[in-house]
């Protein structure tokens, strides 16, 4: 009958007709082939995409090895800009070239080498891109479906909030873009379960250590999240509707103190020296480390140094009336680089 597509036997109400089905993996064939991706899979169906809805567990794999388990993920699906052309009378649109949108992972400060060593060739200030995909298992952990990726860059690496009052766990969160992502259907294969054994280390956000040449940093109670970003470029690539990544420069971030006012002298005489006199110069500037420890305090998990740092400002912290509480002040540090040490 015309208008209506005629279902292939044993076809269920809801699923793709074959028209469909040949017509979607004809796309993804092709667009896999044109962008030499290797290990062509079958395109993710919809019942496989509702099982990342109930998924127990992610991993990630870099170049083909399965290098460690996920907290979260996000990210990683084609969007296209929506170009406006004024006309008269109504604003003409059309779609531009689509692009992906940065794949977002969330770890354990304890990150697995290969990962690590992709984020610490960021901080150094290498662009180094990595193929991979984001796994999704199910609670017995058997790979469900994958969002394969390719030629990805790091943008971002957020460190979280170091707080002493806190017992909440601490997560780093990692972002990257890739040149080109897509959903596929699982292996059906079992992801190893003994890739984190070191999830034992599991770090709390009040387990931290910070120092900073000459200043005394006993009592600092909170250092403020912050990110590292890497801009990227994105330029039109060929005739296949896609953009390549190409890093930029990297972005290190400033960062925020708390502590009591009665242990703020060593920072308020630096504060004096550097913005009030005006001894600004690159010899006033200091180093510090941040030491992210275990529950015994003892052992060092994960070491961020901290080069170049200047003060630029010093402030009282909040304060009620008749608050009875010990007095804050905050503190702001710039930074010109930082670099890690996995120590674990």
């Amino acid at each position: 009958m015309d208008g209506m597509e005629l279902k292939t036997p044993g076809q269920q109400d809801g699923q793709p007709s074959r028209r469909e089905f040949l017509t979607r993996a004809g796309l993804l064939a092709g667009g896999m082939a044109l962008l030499g991706l290797p290990g062509l899979r079958p395109a993710l169906t919809h019942a496989a995409l509702s099982q990342r809805l109930v998924a127990a567990s992610f991993a990630l794999e870099l170049d083909g090895v399965i290098v460690g388990m996920l907290k979260s993920t996000d990210g990683g699906f084609p969007r296209a800009d929506v170009i406006s052309e004024p006309t008269s009378p109504f604003v003409k649109k059309h779609l531009g070239p689509h692009k992906f949108d940065d794949i977002v992972i969330e770890v354990d400060p304890i990150m697995p080498q290969p990962l690590f060593d992709w984020v610490n060739s960021t901080l150094n200030l290498t662009a180094v891109r990595k193929t991979g995909a984001i796994i999704t298992a199910d609670a017995n952990f058997k790979e469900q479906s994958r969002l394969q990726f390719s030629n990805a860059a790091i943008t971002e690496v957020g460190f979280p909030a170091c707080d002493a009052a806190s017992k909440d766990p601490g997560l780093l969160t990692i972002k990257f873009a890739p040149e080109f992502a897509q959903p596929m259907a699982g292996r059906g294969v079992n992801v190893p379960v003994g890739l984190n054994q070191k999830s034992t280390l599991r770090w709390v956000s009040s387990n931290f250590s910070l120092n900073i040449d000459g200043l005394d940093c006993r009592a600092i109670r909170r250092i403020d999240a912050f990110t590292i970003a890497r801009k990227v470029t994105q330029e039109p690539k060929g005739q296949i509707r896609t953009f390549s990544v190409d890093p930029a420069r990297v972005e290190f971030p400033n960062l925020a103190l708390t502590l009591p006012e009665a242990s703020a002298g060593t920072f308020y005489a630096w504060f004096e020296d550097m913005v009030i006199k005006g001894n600004a110069g690159e010899q006033h500037e200091r180093t510090g480390t941040l030491e992210l420890l275990d529950a015994t305090r003892n052992t060092r998990l994960l070491t961020i140094a901290f080069h170049n740092l200047g003060i630029f400002g010093f402030s009282p912290g909040k304060s009620a009336a008749s608050g009875e509480t010990i007095k804050q002040v905050n503190v702001d540090l710039y930074c010109e680089r930082v670099t890690l040490k996995r120590e674990v």
